[in-house]
């Protein structure tokens, strides 16, 4: 039967590459023992040279295979090697791989020793090596060095099931329980005479669905039935079943394959784009596969961690892949949870020359039959980002596309206007928003033709915001994000925007700020949001959001005015409190943001009606009073000419003298004199509080520390777990100034990855902690002036 051989730890890596490695038997001189995911070079989060991990390096592993797998298939697989991978078994050269966002494979059955060493020795380059995608130019992310994903031995009996394809398609009447399913299976050798095909249809444990075929001895079998008890893989219902094919002679099982899938359905058209018949508008964010100090190198819980972040944290519904095949074990949790996927080949704007072209349509292919079964996925892309038009050669990829899965729409990322279009989509990064203008530019002016029209990219570099920068600046990010998805909710033809990016990330000297860092994202390297991430949270309704985008310190804004405070919110309406006095109740800013679910809601108004409620003057003059007062907040003394008669008025007619104003406008707006000054957002849905946040001047501040998971498996391979470390004030909320210096120290059977001693970075700061080894263990973490935090971890 089938079984998978892990070889993830154990490795000797020398960050050098000599002949004389090739031959030796002996662990490699010099070498240091690592376990995979691994990267060639642990980086700092700023300020780093890329050419520190452009490198050639060796790893080299020592391995025995059992007596009792000879007989048996054995075939070596490697997750992704970044940039070219020379492989050596036993000093006999397998195969050279080029590109570092594929897997790739050799059959190692002839080659392998039973019970005595094995030694896999694998030369890596980690240079941007021109003509491999997406090198060759610049380029807008690092590509890390190292064998970052993992590596496995698959034993395979003789007679295997060597592909299955899976494709759902609608039924010719149309009714919703009802799909065809079609499979495809590749049958490795196959049996001499008939052999009996069983497929079953598994709802969890429960088989739903069982055919058999008696087949004649062939490579390639075409199969399709009806099934009429369908419940539909959708974004709230992400159902999954299992198909499993089962091959026997003799009433002898051969061999037997397991493939996960869904029951959906599909289709952008220039309409917009439909799941299972019904119109969704398409929401999301980019996603690298980078993190802080080891780039790619991060195993199975940290892939899946981002694809929850963007769905659960974000609000999410697709994620674009940029700009490469990502990790299986991501697009499996996107599968699990009901996060859509846009998937496309390695490259930025550049176009090489013919190797690189070929290498292009290997990534594609690769792509597509790799991921083929994944129902999250619901678009390939097939161009190079932000290329130029180029026929031929998109000729030939859209064509191949179509010949590898004909269930499936394709796209081409472009930057161009009225672009050739090769593919179904029309894919289009619009960075026509700068603040004071739509939101996004009307598509027939984009693609005159009417076409499927989607947003691949939108705001990132435009905007670019720190955590740490002023709480005005991290506001005006999150509207502008917001202003793009309230325009593509207003184009009914758009069927959706996928903003740019989740994450902030390192980058070359070319891009981002003077420290090497693209700080384009909706949260930081850590993934902690910043304001924007709220932007697309409260767009669902699956949970309450309310998020203040201030602190409400009047220290923190010119002339010491808070102007406005945005509410980032899925509330109907929220009720505000000054001081426990309630000023009024608010609803979203609807005059702004028309088109989307949920509208912020914008405070202009912070008095309410304490002033008339006050008695110090009569409502009249209250009124006018306010007026008056609100005026000022906003424009100073350049305030409109309407707003300076107000006031001539309430001098020369009421006796109203500029110290009644100074007075008034301290006690209402300024807070002047007063102990502290705090204010409650209660949000309400449906007349029923829901959600309760509160602001104010801080006085308190306490350490916190919360942690994805305490229990981590080591098994596969190690296992990674992040802490995120928050300096929060007595309303609960991250204290933005924190800068406080932290020290990390772990029990023996776990590991920090990156420094041992950390800073805050406006406020918080995230920690990644590795399994060493199994048992019962704690991180716990020290700083000067605040008591120490001591989490327990368990490695299973």
């Amino acid at each position: 039967m089938r079984k998978t051989i892990s070889l993830n730890f154990d490795w000797h890596f020398v960050p050098s590459f000599s002949e004389n490695f090739i031959i030796e038997k002996d662990i490699l001189p010099d070498s240091k023992k690592v376990e995979i995911p691994h990267t060639v070079k642990e980086l700092p989060l700023h300020h780093f040279d890329e050419s520190e991990y452009q490198i050639e390096s060796t790893y080299q592993l020592h391995f025995s295979v059992d007596e009792s797998e000879k007989g048996n298939n054995l075939f070596l697989r490697f997750g992704g090697v970044m940039t070219t991978a020379k492989v050596y078994l036993n000093q006999f050269l397998l195969g050279f791989h080029e590109g570092g966002y594929t897997p790739f494979s050799y059959d190692v059955t002839n080659k392998v020793l039973f019970n005595t060493d094995n030694i896999l020795l694998v030369k890596v380059d980690s240079n941007e090596i021109k003509d491999i995608p997406p090198f060759g130019n610049v380029v807008d992310y690092l590509g890390y060095g190292g064998i970052y994903r993992e590596v496995w031995i698959d034993v395979l009996p003789k007679t295997y099931i060597e592909k299955c394809i899976i494709k759902t398609r609608e039924s010719v009447t149309l009714v919703e329980n009802e799909m065809n399913l079609d499979y495809t299976l590749k049958i490795n050798h196959p049996i001499d005479n008939s052999f009996e095909l069983t497929v079953t249809l598994y709802d969890g444990l429960t088989p739903v669905f069982i055919e058999k075929t008696d087949e004649k001895s062939t490579d390639l079998l075409l199969h399709s039935f009806l099934y009429d008890n369908v419940i539909r893989w959708s974004i709230d219902n992400p159902k999954l079943y299992r198909f499993e094919a089962t091959i026997k002679q003799n009433n002898h099982i051969i061999d037997t394959i397991s493939e996960r899938f869904g029951f959906r359905d599909a289709k952008f058209s220039s309409e917009g784009f439909a799941l299972n018949n019904k119109k969704v508008k398409l929401i999301g964010l980019n996603r690298h596969q980078s993190y802080p100090y080891v780039g790619y190198a991060m195993p199975k819980r940290m892939q899946e961690k981002d694809a929850d972040i963007l769905k659960y944290e974000c609000g999410c519904n697709i994620v674009r892949c940029s700009h490469y095949m990502q990790s299986d074990h991501f697009i499996n949790r996107c599968d699990e949870i009901g996060l859509l996927v846009f998937e496309e080949i390695p490259g930025w704007q550049y176009i090489g020359n013919e190797h690189f072209k070929e290498l292009s349509l290997q990534n594609l292919e690769v792509m597509i039959l790799h991921h083929i079964n994944h129902p999250s996925i619901i678009l390939w892309g097939t161009r190079i980002n932000e290329s130029s038009d180029d026929h031929d050669f998109y000729t030939l990829l859209s064509e191949r596309a179509f010949e590898l899965d004909d269930s499936r729409q394709i796209g081409g990322v472009r930057n161009l206007k009225n672009s050739e279009l090769l593919e179904d989509v029309y894919t289009y990064n619009d960075f026509s928003h700068i603040g004071n203008n739509p939101g996004l530019e009307n598509p027939r002016k984009v693609s005159h033709a009417v076409v499927p029209y989607l947003v691949s990219e939108h705001n990132g570099h435009i905007f670019p915001t720190k955590k740490f920068d002023p709480e005005s600046k991290r506001t005006e990010q999150a509207l502008r994000h917001m202003a793009v998805i309230d325009s593509a909710f207003k184009y009914e033809s758009i069927s959706g925007a996928i903003g740019w990016c989740l994450a902030d990330y390192n980058t070359h000297k070319d891009f981002g700020s003077g420290d090497r860092v693209c700080y384009h994202g909706v949260t930081d390297m850590f993934r902690i949001p910043k304001y924007a991430a709220y932007a697309y949270l409260s767009q669902q309704r699956q949970k309450p959001v309310l998020m203040v985008a201030s602190n409400m310190n009047i220290g923190e804004y010119s002339r010491s005015v808070i102007e406005k405070a945005v509410v980032f919110t899925n509330c109907d309406y929220i009720k505000f409190y000054h001081n426990d006095e309630f000023i009024d109740t608010i609803y979203s800013s609807w005059h702004q943001f028309p088109h989307v679910p949920y509208a912020p809601i914008i405070i202009t108004d912070f008095i309410g009606k304490q002033l008339e409620d006050s008695h110090e003057y009569s409502k009249s003059v209250a009124k006018k009073i306010k007026k008056a007062l609100l005026s000022y907040n906003k424009y100073g003394f350049q305030m409109p000419l309407l707003d300076k008669l107000r006031f001539l008025n309430l001098i020369l007619i009421h006796n109203f003298t500029m110290e009644d104003a100074m007075d008034i406008y301290g006690k209402y707006l300024g807070n002047w004199g007063s102990t502290s000054s705090s204010y409650r957002f209660d949000g309400y849905i449906q007349d029923q509080l829901v959600i309760s946040k509160s602001r104010g001047q801080s006085h308190k501040f306490t350490l916190v520390a919360e942690i994805d998971s305490q229990e981590l498996q080591h098994d596969f391979t190690y296992d990674v777990t992040r802490i995120v470390v928050k300096l929060v004030d007595e309303y609960e909320n991250v204290y933005p100034y924190g800068d406080e210096t932290l020290q990390i120290s772990t029990s023996d059977n776990l590991d920090i990855i990156g420094p041992k001693s950390t800073s805050l970075i406006g406020g918080s700061v995230g920690i990644y902690v590795k399994s060493k080894a199994l048992g019962r263990g704690f991180v716990q973490i020290d700083s000067n002036f605040y008591p120490s935090i001591k989490l327990k971890v368990e490695v299973k």
